[in-house]
């Protein structure tokens, strides 16, 4: 076995050293033009900026219990907003409130591919709505999600599911949250903090013949490109949205969506950010973002979202709660047995 794990670890050497390697070749013949950027330069120095603004950002914590014959979600949404006077938290504030109560929702007949599913659509439901309402309330400046500003490819169930009906409405929520920003003319940002990508390197594999970009995800490689302080240019988030799976849902918002990669921190990896075009520049958005997210040498993230995560967070008791509840209303119906693997006699 030690073999084995030295075996593992020279391969990790040399996969990071050919990154580094191609990420210097890179740096070295970054100029010219790039299919898909909105920017002539690859690399792109971010200034720091003094925050002014109300900042809002939301997050969703989401339990999963599986029982002999339904599943059960538990899931808690919680919007946050920091008011910022001169880089300085000022007044902080809650949507629905500090700690709000849990929503939960049942799924029966079900195989794992489709729980899941229905666990990531349950809880962008959640997610969208408080965004959605505490736009409304707050009127922020800038509202940040944890992860994308898009649905992914993973959350869209097949045209025969029984779920179709939960993504139209996840998909009607983020047309809804589009409009509410640009009619509150609030900048909506997506800040994802680990980021597997491929489309970033794509653009790059067009221009440059370097191996060490098939290998490797946009983190892991952006990693070594950028330096604290930089950011890639901007680019499109689909090069033709309209056949792209989940864009052409979106309709005419699909082609405002953009992002960039950016390195806050010497010594965390980068962050990617993605945005609605239109209402801020890149270097705007960029210099909020790298300011908002300086808190630490190693972990370079915005506190705001942060606080979000920290208030959405269930713990697994408040699950045993409603399975209990449950058990007791429905009159112990076997629906409601536990899984055979969680009730194991001899261990």
């Amino acid at each position: 076995m030690l073999e084995k794990i030295r075996e593992l670890a020279r391969e990790i050497r040399s996969l990071e050293a050919a990154r580094s390697t191609a990420a210097a070749s890179i740096r070295a013949q970054s100029e010219g033009e790039y299919e898909g950027a909105y920017e002539k330069s690859l690399l792109v120095s971010v200034q720091e900026m003094p925050i002014n603004a109300k900042v809002c950002a939301s997050d969703a914590g989401i339990l999963c219990g599986q029982q002999h014959g339904i599943d059960l979600l538990v899931c808690r949404s919680v919007a946050v907003l920091f008011t910022y006077e001169n880089s300085r938290l000022s007044t902080h504030k809650y949507h629905p409130s500090a700690l709000p109560p849990f929503s939960f929702e049942a799924g029966g007949s079900l195989d794992l591919h489709e729980l899941s599913l229905l666990n990531s659509l349950f809880r962008l439901k959640e997610e969208l709505s408080v965004s959605i309402s505490a736009i409304e309330r707050f009127s922020p400046d800038y509202f940040l999600l944890d992860g994308s500003i898009a649905p992914l490819v993973s959350d869209k169930p097949a045209e025969d599911s029984p779920l179709r009906a939960q993504y139209s409405e996840v998909i009607s929520l983020y047309k809804t949250l589009y409009e509410t920003c640009t009619k509150k003319n609030c900048s909506l940002l997506g800040v994802i903090k680990d980021s597997r990508g491929k489309r970033f390197l794509e653009i790059l594999q067009k221009r440059f013949e370097e191996k060490a970009l098939q290998t490797s995800s946009d983190s892991s490689f952006l990693h070594h490109l950028l330096r604290e302080g930089e950011r890639t240019f901007s680019f499109s988030y689909s090069i033709t949205p309209s056949r792209h799976q989940i864009l052409r849902d979106l309709d005419a918002w699909a082609e405002k969506i953009s992002a960039f990669y950016i390195k806050p921190s010497p010594l965390d990896r980068p962050l990617r950010c993605e945005f609605l075009s239109g209402k801020r520049t890149f270097d705007e958005i960029a210099s909020f973002i790298y300011s908002l997210s300086k808190i630490n040498r190693k972990y370079a993230y915005p506190a705001i979202l942060i606080e979000a995560d920290m208030r959405a967070a269930l713990s697994p008791d408040e699950l045993e709660r409603v399975k209990k509840d449950l058990c007791v209303a429905a009159g112990f119906p076997p629906s409601l047995m536990n899984l055979r693997r969680d009730e194991r006699p001899f261990r």
